[in-house]
C-alpha cells in the first residue's frame, strides 16, 4: 500500500513515475512512523532507522515485493535503464480522476485496517 501511495502520487501524465521519487515516499512512510514512535510494520519487516538508510536495499526490498506483484499482473514495470516505475499504458489511459481518487481512497482505508493492530497510523 505505502509503494502504491508513493507511485501514484509521483505518476506523470503519461503513467511513468521515477524511482528515486517513489522510494523516497515510500522510505519516508516508513520513516514517519518510526519519528512518531510507532510500530513500523509486522515483526519479520525488515525495516527499521538504520536499514530504511540503505536506500539500495530498500529499494531491491520495494522491487522484490510489493512491485514483483504489480508486474507479474503487467500492471507495472521497472525500466532500470531510465530509472522508472511505468503502469501498463493501456491501463493508464483508462483510469480518469474518479478513478485513482477511489485507488487511493482504498488504500488508505487498507492501511488503517493493516495498522489497526499496530499502534494504528
Amino acid at each position: 500500500m505505502p509503494f502504491l501511495l508513493a507511485f501514484i502520487k509521483n505518476v506523470n501524465t503519461i503513467g511513468d513515475a521515477k524511482i528515486d521519487d517513489v522510494l523516497n515516499d515510500y522510505i519516508a512512510f516508513y520513516q514517519d512512523r518510526i519519528d512518531r514512535g510507532l510500530q513500523v510494520d509486522r515483526s519479520t519487516c525488515p525495516y527499521n532507522e538504520i536499514t530504511l538508510q540503505d536506500r539500495k536495499a530498500i529499494c531491491r526490498n520495494m522491487l522484490t515485493n510489493p512491485f514483483e506483484k504489480f508486474e507479474r499482473k503487467r500492471f507495472l514495470y521497472y525500466s532500470k535503464d531510465l530509472s522508472i516505475i511505468a503502469m501498463n499504458h493501456a491501463l493508464y489511459s483508462k483510469m480518469n480522476k474518479e478513478d485513482w481518487d477511489r485507488v487511493k481512497s482504498q488504500m488508505q482505508k487498507d492501511l488503517a485496517h493493516y495498522y489497526s493492530d499496530m499502534d494504528g497510523m
